[in-house]
């Protein structure tokens, strides 16, 4: 018989808040620039580049290179366990939505990037969300 430990909701209200920073940061750029305040188009594109080549990175690494090396030998078993980049990519996400907020470009470019970046912190959030470990600790 196991005993379910008791739901900590502000626990897990901050931990919404803060793993969808990215997310808001990028909707609110789109709508500043839909609005028509901002007018350039790729601001610190750069950051946001880097995100997406850690996000497809970040893919490839938890997903396409188990299926090819299974598909390709057979088993998992000579595979070595490599990590993904955890958060690199949603920091590079919130510095190019704070230094290119308005542009439009950046923020589809980063939320592209938030969507695939599975070491992300909104894939933490959706990933833990049914361990009580990390969010209902006993009081």
């Amino acid at each position: 018989m196991s005993v379910e430990l008791p739901k900590n909701y502000i626990r897990r209200t901050i931990g919404v808040l803060i793993c969808f920073i990215p997310i808001v940061l990028l909707v609110s750029s789109v709508i500043y620039s839909i609005i028509g305040i901002a007018q350039r188009p790729f601001g610190a594109i750069g950051f946001m580049i880097a995100a997406l080549f850690v996000a497809v990175f970040n893919l490839y690494l938890s997903f396409i290179r188990p299926w090819w090396r299974y598909r390709k030998h057979g088993s998992l078993e000579a595979i070595q366990h490599a990590s993904v980049a955890p958060l690199v990519g949603t920091l590079l996400v919130i510095l190019g939505g704070i230094f290119g907020f308005g542009a439009i470009g950046s923020a589809m470019v980063g939320l592209l990037a938030v969507v695939l970046d599975i070491g992300g912190s909104p894939w933490f959030l959706v990933c833990t969300w049914r361990d009580s470990s990390v969010w209902d600790a006993p009081r």
